[in-house]
């Protein structure tokens, strides 16, 4: 009950709220993912410092002393692949903004999973250290995780430790 409320005070904090609600301009864009604007090195585009981070990585995850020039073009190919269907969905800052995350959490020792999901079937995802499953090793398909077909975010599902999740958020 709020018989203890003064009616004059309670008829004030009415008025009150109106005021700052009608100072207030609010809008939401619906059917519009949003997402934090991804700082990226000088000289690079996000789509650029994509390509570049995913790049970097193929001579580290897929040494070419153990590979043919048939498998490096099949990487490539691949790589190439996804991030069109990525760039086209509008999705390369998000993959940025993951792999950033995932970094600091591994850079400050707080365990990271190895990636779940149909995330696991992008190279783009392994390249980038998002997830830690070859997704070509496993003949794993990108499709089921993007698809141009079926416009939404991606959904990757990343497990950190109980104990530190709050550090990384």
């Amino acid at each position: 009950s709020l018989d203890w409320i003064d009616e004059e005070i309670l008829e004030k904090a009415r008025k009150n709220t109106l005021k700052i609600a009608d100072e207030v301009e609010f809008k939401i864009q619906f059917g519009k993912d949003l997402l934090p604007d991804y700082e990226v090195s000088e000289g690079e585009t996000v789509p650029s410092q994509l390509r570049k981070n995913c790049e970097e990585q193929i001579p580290v995850l897929y040494p070419t002393s153990e590979k043919s020039a048939d498998f490096l073009k099949e990487i490539q190919d691949r790589l190439d692949y996804e991030l069109s269907v990525i760039g086209k969905m509008g999705f390369e800052a998000y993959f940025l903004i993951v792999q950033d995350f995932i970094d600091f959490a591994r850079s400050k020792n707080i365990a990271v999973g190895p990636g779940r999901g149909s995330a696991a079937g992008s190279i783009v995802s392994y390249l980038l250290g998002i997830t830690t499953i070859d997704p070509l090793g496993y003949e794993l398909l990108f499709e089921r995780f993007l698809n141009p077909e079926r416009i939404s975010m991606p959904d990757i599902d990343i497990d950190f430790s109980d104990e530190r999740r709050d550090e990384v958020l």
